[in-house]
């Protein structure tokens, strides 16, 4: 809890970084801050683009508590078996090199397997069929769990197997299972060409909504007095497992990055989700790119953009963690 002075000095902060959002040109595509502290919205502004936008990777953070749902309601096998051994009916796996990766090695990123060429999730994207064969079917360049490598592949692989160990639509577990409970009733999920939505990216949601998500992070992955998520699930996502790694060179726990200061879901263009457990704190800074899927896909981010949360380490952090 802050103290008085503390509280003034984060006001101050605030109003510094509102200042820069406002003025400097380098942060122009940034659409909104969200401050949310011991449960107290200190800020919540809105400053250009949509209001339910693409959260563009931090999808892959959502995913992740889907999945710490499903292993809450006993429906995650262990996550070091096979993984055609955890959905045998899926055909996509059949004498790929995705049939021995885990659940583990997607939820981690270390499946081992190649992300760049035809199967950077660009390239696969663009495919008008054949999205999830094309990512099982990358070649393993190392074995599972060797070295944590960002991996936009390995979530929507991810996404696909636990669709098939829910045996309903993700979409629908989400709404049922994360959504209702949390009161988020605005959102959309892009689809793939077989019916799964993304599990890399795409997922829309307002700032309002991604706070509510970070408050069921910040209170263990209960939701008030309800049970959402598997706590011990919820700890293996915040606990860093690898050396930093690019794009936002921080350590990376499952389908989270975790920092000096706690753990936080990023997307590009400045999409991001801070919870600073010691501080309380949930902060959401996102950004307008103004994408477009096309094909091609295009958008009209600056070169010299830069991400609100910059600000934030800048000037809330060190009131928030002295």
């Amino acid at each position: 809890m802050l103290s008085r002075s503390g509280r003034v000095l984060l006001e101050r902060g605030v109003q510094t970084v509102i200042s820069r959002l406002e003025t400097e040109p380098e942060f122009r595509s940034t659409s909104h801050l969200r401050v949310v502290v011991a449960g107290e919205v200190l800020v919540d502004l809105h400053l250009r683009g949509p209001v339910v936008a693409n959260t563009f990777s931090v999808t892959k953070s959502v995913l992740g508590t889907l999945a710490g749902i499903a292993a809450r309601h006993g429906r995650l096998p262990d996550v070091d078996a096979a993984l055609l051994e955890v959905v045998p009916s899926a055909e996509f796996l059949v004498g790929a090199p995705a049939a021995q990766q885990t659940l583990r090695s997607l939820l981690s990123m270390t499946r081992g397997a190649q992300v760049d060429g035809p199967y950077d999730m660009d390239a696969v994207a663009a495919l008008p069929s054949g999205q999830i064969q094309r990512i099982a079917s990358a070649p393993q360049e190392m074995a599972p769990g060797v070295r944590c490598r960002y991996d936009n592949g390995a979530a929507h692989l991810l996404a696909h197997v636990l669709t098939r160990l829910l045996a309903e639509p993700l979409e629908a577990f989400a709404e049922r299972e994360l959504f209702v409970p949390l009161g988020i009733q605005r959102w959309r999920w892009r689809k793939d060409p077989d019916g799964v939505p993304y599990g890399d990216a795409h997922l829309a949601l307002s700032a309002e909504s991604l706070s509510r998500l970070g408050l069921l992070w910040l209170h263990g992955g209960s939701w008030g007095s309800d049970p959402i998520m598997d706590p011990d699930f919820l700890r293996c996502m915040t606990t860093p497992w690898s050396a930093p790694i690019p794009p936002e060179r921080q350590r990376y726990g499952w389908l989270m990055w975790v920092d000096p200061y706690g753990y936080f879901a990023g997307g590009w263009a400045g999409q991001h989700l801070s919870v600073m457990p010691s501080a309380e704190a949930v902060i959401v800074t996102t950004g307008d790119p103004k994408f477009q899927f096309g094909p091609p896909p295009t958008d009209a981010l600056p070169p010299d953009w830069r991400p609100a949360r910059e600000l934030v380490l800048e000037h809330l952090v060190p009131v928030l963690i002295p």
